[in-house]
């Protein structure tokens, strides 16, 4: 059963427990980069004076301890054995980790959506030219049924033989969820290793069990959406990959693939890989009990807290898509939005062309979010997909709905703006020779 915050979520919310958030800001991209509680924050100050006050008893006594602790309390989130799960720095660490140690061969095979994280898809193109890779890209072209996308992933992997398939829990641009569990399932049906870029899922996704998925290899911030500082993401290997899986960097806890400790010793071999292997701080991983417990004392809990951001999402989604006369890009089941959100942007009414943005797209959003930032304190992403510009917006605990108002006019009128830009017709009449 649902509890009940403290305080109302929204504007009171903010205002007692975001201290940190400017006065004069409107944010609805909770999503990019997370925010932490004001408490948190504290909480995460407190530690690093703690790391400081004797650093040698820190690093040597007290760091190990407190990483098992975190693992345990994370490991209870995911509904797994806390011995699979370890922390680096954020999801594309993990992801880079988890590549670039796994031993593949020359001409092994690896899929990939093409909506795939930017970083995610160059470390891919890394292996590609480095070691003789070959990427596999499935086209993605939203809207799409899951059972659509599942049958192009099913056909790529019977014809291919892939060795390890990477995709998302939650896509970054456009943001939409990804039928994750029924592709780890048909991962396993054809012997194919399952890679899962959750950056955004723990604390957005409701009842994530890994211990009923059992992916290979899953990784998920923790600064996005659980409320930890940035930078803090877990990473779970399942145990039958724990000798392929190293640091990074390579330091003083390596031991080679073929090494095999005692039965006590082997149960905690990721963790005592994992839990330090350089000088870092460790505030963020100490504070993880932290934002767990603010999430259920001040918040009411995790079904509170999705209640609230999944319904103001998609209430903040509908005022967006009826303000600009479109519609939110969603599938015929509503299953590709969460508490992010994904609408059509009618660029053609603010007198700009798709294929103006398309051509370079780098330049055009230069030009929308200097003026956001500048002129209106705030933020919201945009990204071109098949053939369309989107916006994707965020809702949090400490939203209400005027902040998606007031941030969708904004954009708007930037984007009526960019007519008279000199800048913006010197790019058109460019591509306009082209």
């Amino acid at each position: 059963m649902s509890g009940q915050p403290i305080v109302p979520f929204g504007k009171q919310f903010r205002e007692k427990y975001f201290k940190e958030l400017g006065k004069d800001i409107t944010p609805v991209n909770h999503g990019s980069y997370g925010q932490s509680p004001s408490v948190i924050l504290d909480k995460y100050f407190e530690q690093s004076k703690r790391q400081y006050h004797y650093p040698d008893e820190f690093f040597v006594h007290k760091i190990y301890d407190d990483y098992k602790n975190a693992s345990k309390l994370v490991g209870d989130f995911l509904k797994c054995d806390w011995h699979n799960v370890v922390f680096v720095e954020n999801a594309t660490t993990a992801v880079n980790i988890i590549l670039r140690s796994y031993p593949f061969s020359k001409g092994d095979k690896i899929v990939i959506p093409t909506t795939v994280y930017g970083a995610c898809g160059n470390t891919i193109k890394f292996l590609e030219q480095r070691y003789g890779i070959v990427p596999i890209l499935v086209q993605l072209k939203y809207p799409l049924e899951d059972e659509e996308i599942i049958e192009k992933f099913d056909k790529v992997f019977k014809q291919e033989s892939p060795k390890l398939c990477l995709f998302d829990t939650v896509i970054s641009m456009p943001g939409l969820r990804f039928p994750f569990e029924k592709l780890v399932e048909l991962c396993r049906k054809y012997d194919v290793l399952s890679l899962i870029d959750g950056a955004h899922s723990i604390g957005l996704l409701p009842d994530l069990d890994l211990g009923t998925l059992k992916p290979d290899f899953y990784t998920s911030n923790l600064h996005k959406w659980l409320y930890v500082p940035t930078g803090c993401a877990v990473l779970y290997v399942d145990p039958k990959h724990w000798h392929k899986i190293h640091t990074m960097p390579v330091s003083h806890s390596y031991l080679d693939d073929s090494v095999t400790l005692d039965e006590e010793e082997e149960k905690t071999r990721l963790i005592d890989r994992f839990s330090f292997y350089g000088t870092k701080t460790y505030s963020s991983i100490n504070v993880i009990g932290d934002a767990i417990q603010f999430r259920k004392d001040i918040c009411g809990g995790e079904q509170a807290i999705n209640d609230y951001c999944y319904s103001l999402a998609k209430n903040a989604g509908q005022l967006l898509a009826k303000k600009w006369g479109t519609s939110i890009l969603d599938n015929s089941k509503g299953s590709l939005s969460s508490a992010m959100v994904t609408i059509e942007v009618p660029v053609e009414k603010f007198g700009i062309s798709i294929k103006f943005i398309q051509q370079d797209f780098g330049a055009f959003i230069n030009l929308v979010y200097n003026k956001m930032f500048n002129e209106y304190k705030t933020y919201i992403p945009i990204s071109v997909h098949n053939g369309k510009l989107y916006a994707r917006i965020s809702a949090q605990i400490y939203n209400e709905l005027s902040d998606y108002e007031y941030a969708s006019s904004s954009l708007t009128e930037v984007l009526e703006g960019l007519s008279d830009n000199k800048e913006c017709q010197t790019l058109l009449a460019a591509f306009s020779k082209l």
